[in-house]
């Protein structure tokens, strides 16, 4: 177990403990979304078919993350009916909206630890909350290859099976386009520093993404201090990520960095003031996981849920709701955007569950409450 992992645990209350809901006494949801009878389906290889029977015995499948995760309730109908028609499983299939994915990983390390049902079915998180839960050893390791249809290519593998990307997330710029001219459109990090800006900006409120660019082989930690330092005092406030219509209400002119273009991308289809960018001197990509955690209640299902969320019905039906894919499943249209978006950008660095592995996040944790301290001027 690694420190951060330790820490982390050490940190939690005893009552986040006892008050944690089992899988028989969890709070409840919403009812789980009715599916009708699935029509007839291609035959499955008799591993995966294998897994269907075990997931029609255990009865269903519980889901809890963020409701701005995976376009949250509006889109559990749809990828709910279509992993019925997928299967030919009738399985009821209930989403509750939960804490963020931090919270999220801080009570499954609690439960598996504690020996108890995991919260949900599914654990959706960047790299690095997988990776402290793949430390833990709290993820099942899935041989995907052995029977998910969808998840052949290895580039749709992570952490030795443990985790299966489920969309791309380019971190960035977003900004006010009602405010802001194009000749006033910020490019880079640097930019931001200068006058114009000062008091025009909402920093992140916990320093997303500046902790990879401390690596050595990008920024360094020194550099990532002394820019911060700067940083801090041109900024206004401190936004969340789903905090992005304050920025297209005028309140704030531009917010770094972004933890994703999607949600921008989305709110610019919906008519609002927003566009994004990637700052040539920190193009950076995240890919969003889903995993299995070990004291699943329902892990069969949970493992057809997650290749069926790689088909390209799913896929599409994700983009549609969050306007982000999997930029490695063959028709991704999160790949478009990224070609777009990475103009005058000659390469992403990617913050993968690989990185966050072979970075122990306990070597990031005084660094990112420095840069937090800053931002918030505590």
């Amino acid at each position: 177990m690694t420190p951060f992992v330790r820490s982390l645990l050490a940190a939690m209350c005893l009552a986040v403990i006892a008050c944690a809901p089992t899988a028989a006494g969890r709070a409840p949801g919403p009812a789980a979304v009715p599916v009708a009878e699935p029509a007839p389906r291609a035959a499955l290889a008799p591993a995966a078919q294998a897994l269907v029977e075990a997931g029609r015995k255990e009865g269903g499948l519980s889901l809890v993350w963020g409701e701005g995760s995976v376009g949250g309730s509006d889109s559990q109908q749809g990828l709910a009916a279509g992993f019925a028609r997928y299967y030919g499983l009738s399985l009821p299939v209930s989403f509750t909206p939960g804490p963020s994915m931090s919270n999220i990983v801080q009570r499954l390390l609690q439960e598996y630890q504690a020996g108890r049902p995991a919260t949900t079915d599914v654990v959706l998180g960047y790299g690095n909350h997988i990776a402290a839960l793949a430390q833990a050893g709290a993820l099942e390791r899935v041989d995907w290859q052995d029977w998910a249809p969808a998840i052949q290519d290895s580039a749709l593998i992570a952490g030795g099976g443990v985790a299966v990307p489920i969309q791309s997330s380019v971190i960035g710029i977003t900004y006010n386009s009602a405010r802001l001219r194009p000749d006033e459109v910020p490019h880079s990090l640097q930019d931001l520093l200068k006058p114009q800006y000062k008091g025009r900006i909402a920093g992140q409120n916990a320093a997303a993404g500046f902790d990879q660019l401390s690596m050595p082989d990008l920024w360094g930690e020194q550099r990532v201090r002394d820019y911060m330092a700067q940083f801090a005092d041109q900024v206004a406030g401190v936004l969340r990520c789903n905090e992005k219509q304050r920025l297209a209400s005028g309140e704030f002119d531009v917010f770094a960095l972004d933890c994703s273009h999607g949600d921008t991308l989305k709110l610019k289809q919906a008519g609002a003031p927003l566009d994004f960018m990637v700052a040539s001197d920190a193009p950076l990509l995240k890919p969003i996981y889903m995993a299995v955690p070990k004291n699943a209640v329902h892990p069969a299902a949970a493992k057809l849920w997650i290749n069926y969320l790689l088909t390209r019905e799913a896929q599409d039906t994700i983009y549609a709701a969050t306007r982000m894919d999997n930029l490695h499943v063959p028709g991704s249209h999160t790949a478009a955007d990224v070609e777009r978006l990475q103009a005058g950008v000659t390469r992403f660095y990617e913050g993968d569950l690989e990185f966050f592995l072979q970075n122990d996040e306990a070597r990031f944790e005084p660094l990112r409450a420095d840069l937090i301290r800053l931002l918030k001027k505590s």
